[in-house]
């Protein structure tokens, strides 16, 4: 993991919060809960070195391979 990568992003995400929070608060609550989730799924998914990571089927792969050899007992 690129620790100054994500370091770099907190900071961003915090100050495109501190910015955009007043502007923010005469707009309903959805829309803030909205505001901060892409904010907060942008800074998860800065963690990973997703163009090294393998393809959405073989994370599905990985994921249920338990499940299926359990299902095979």
């Amino acid at each position: 993991m690129r620790w100054w990568a994500f370091i770099c992003t907190t900071v961003i995400v915090a100050l495109i919060i501190l910015f955009e929070w007043p502007k923010m608060k005469q707009n309903p609550k959805k829309d803030k809960v909205a505001f901060l989730t892409l904010l907060l799924t942008g800074l998860v998914l800065s963690m990973f070195n997703l163009p090294q990571m393998s393809g959405p089927t073989q994370w599905v792969e990985t994921l249920f391979r338990p499940f299926g050899e359990f299902m095979e007992k």
